[in-house]
């Protein structure tokens, strides 16, 4: 279900929202799915983990990767800590700076400031 809504979500942003900026997209989606990758390797293997890293090597596109950042703050924040979470998110977000259109940006919020 969540992967519909992801989907959709982006194909109507694509509709409505500028287009996504002209860069090697291959080279960053296999940087971005390491880091994001290297960030989940000190957790406890589970089922949830297993299911984490299939959906990371198997996203089809940035947009994927993006709002999978969510459900990887959720498993962090859950073994982890949400402060360590949080540390970690953020550097995964900073990766796609430059490569998703302006509309699809994360917000400011107080925590980042």
């Amino acid at each position: 279900m969540r992967r519909t809504i992801a989907k959709l979500t982006t194909s109507l942003m694509g509709m409505l929202g500028e287009p996504a900026p002209e860069v090697n997209a291959k080279s960053q989606m296999a940087a971005i799915r390491q880091v994001m990758l290297d960030h989940l390797k000190d957790l406890a293997t589970s089922s949830r983990l297993a299911k984490m890293r299939a959906r990371i090597l198997y996203a089809p596109d940035l947009q994927s990767l993006w709002y999978l950042r969510g459900d990887i703050m959720t498993l962090l924040a859950e073994t982890l800590g949400e402060s360590v979470a949080t540390q970690r998110l953020t550097a995964i977000t900073k990766l796609f700076d430059g490569l998703l259109p302006a509309a699809q940006k994360s917000r400011p919020n107080r925590l980042n400031q």
